[in-house]
């Protein structure tokens, strides 16, 4: 590949050792962190290709920041959303709907993963982005069970360069 790809796996909003939301200045903090992470990606290693998984909390955090690179400050970046399953958002708020709409529509390209929801479809998604990237960035709150822990430890055994944020540092 010519090319260096960046993914990033993290934590839905439950998941957050502090009270997760914009106004909230913890996560003001994390996402100046996980925007110079995206950076660092770029200018370390050369990604220009991100992929997000679009779920709610760290994966939307980074495609909107990808976004915002791109057009507001005009990093050569391509974003991709890796959508597990053609019904991801059917138990999501309205809000949270029109925000993953909004990024799907500006995104460089979009993937399904799996026409419909299995056990499996999560791991599947998190599984090809590891898989299509060179680098991972991990919002990670130190439990080690779950999406986030598992997709930490398969881009491990599968020799990835990962950049980790430990949200519970964040201050």
């Amino acid at each position: 590949m010519n090319y260096q790809t960046c993914c990033c796996t993290g934590h839905r909003p439950k998941g957050f050792p502090f009270k997760y939301g914009i106004d909230e200045p913890k996560h003001k903090a994390f996402l100046e962190q996980l925007k110079q992470n995206i950076i660092l990606a770029y200018r370390e290693y050369g990604a220009t290709r991100f992929i997000s998984g679009m779920a709610v909390g760290v994966d939307l955090d980074f495609a909107e920041t990808v976004l915002y690179l791109r057009d507001a400050e005009h990093y050569p970046f391509s974003l991709e959303c890796a959508i597990p399953c053609q019904n991801q958002t059917l138990k999501w708020s309205e809000a949270d709907k029109l925000r993953y709409n909004s990024l799907l529509a500006r995104a460089d390209s979009v993937n399904l993963i799996s026409e419909r929801y299995t056990p499996e479809c999560m791991l599947k998604r998190n599984r090809y982005m590891v898989d299509k990237s060179n680098i991972v960035i991990a919002a990670f709150n130190g439990e080690e069970k779950g999406g986030t822990w598992y997709t930490i430890k398969y881009a491990k055994s599968k020799n990835k360069i990962i950049e980790l944020i430990d949200l519970q540092k964040i201050s």
